[in-house]
């Protein structure tokens, strides 16, 4: 690409999760496993990382990078997301905590 063509902007999300008390590993499970079904099912997500918080006891951050606004979109729309927000449901402590970013690099 030229320097002088603009290229788009990735649309980066970070997720904050939080687990019931007793609940903290089926979240884990479920989260990796909805992590695999995003990854195999939506080409415009280039990448969907689930980690555990060091400092916050029962605490997971997704880290999403989707390639397009229209991808990130089509994220909640999918029936693989359906099942992943039904999987998480009993598991939540907190309503998640959601911010959307524009990818610099």
């Amino acid at each position: 690409m030229e320097n002088n063509q603009r290229r788009e902007i990735l649309i980066a999300v970070i997720a904050k999760l939080t687990a019931k008390p007793g609940h903290e590993e089926e979240l884990g499970a479920a989260l990796t496993d909805g992590a695999a079904k995003v990854l195999a099912g939506e080409p415009g997500c280039l990448l969907y990382r689930v980690a555990r918080s060091r400092s916050e006891a029962g605490v997971y951050k997704l880290m999403e990078v989707y390639e397009s606004q229209a991808a990130l979109d089509a994220h909640p729309n999918t029936p693989h997301f359906a099942e992943i927000r039904t999987a998480l449901a009993a598991h939540l402590g907190a309503a998640p905590e959601v911010e959307f970013l524009d990818a610099l690099n």
